[in-house]
C-alpha cells in the first residue's frame, strides 16, 4: 500500500515516515503540497496531510483532490493541532482526521481503517 505524507514539520515527517515504513507501507513524503502534482505517477492509496503548510492549507488541497474525478476516491486524512479539526475535515471532504499530538497506535489504527477498502 502506498501512502503520501504531506507534513511541514521535519521531525514529525521523519517519525511518521519511519513508523509507516516500519509497518510495511511504501511511503512518499513532502514538506508542502507540491507532491500533489505527481499523484498520477505515485498512485497513492492514502494521503496523510497536515492542515498548516507553508504555501497551502491541507483542507484546500483536500477540496481540490475531492473535486477531481481522478483523485476523489483516495482517502485523505487531515492532521493538525488546530481546534475544530473534525468540523474542518468534514467540510473539506476529508475521509478522516488525526489530532496532534498522536501516538503510534493512533496513527497505525487510522491507516488500517482504510486498508480493507484498498
Amino acid at each position: 500500500m502506498k501512502i503520501v505524507i504531506i507534513e511541514d514539520n521535519p521531525d514529525i515527517l521523519d517519525i511518521v515516515d519511519f513508523i509507516l515504513k516500519d509497518e510495511g507501507y511504501e511511503v512518499f513524503s513532502c514538506a508542502d503540497g507540491t507532491i500533489i502534482s505527481n499523484l498520477d505517477k505515485i498512485n497513492p492509496d492514502i494521503i496523510l496531510m497536515d492542515e498548516i503548510l507553508p504555501t497551502n492549507r491541507g483542507s484546500e488541497l483536500c477540496k481540490q483532490l475531492k473535486n477531481n474525478p481522478q483523485y476523489k476516491d483516495i482517502p485523505v486524512i487531515l492532521v493538525s493541532t488546530i481546534p475544530h479539526l473534525r468540523t474542518l475535515a468534514q467540510s473539506c471532504g476529508a475521509d478522516s482526521y488525526l489530532e496532534k499530538p498522536f501516538d503510534i497506535q493512533d496513527l497505525t489504527s487510522i491507516i488500517t481503517q482504510f486498508a480493507p477498502n484498498i
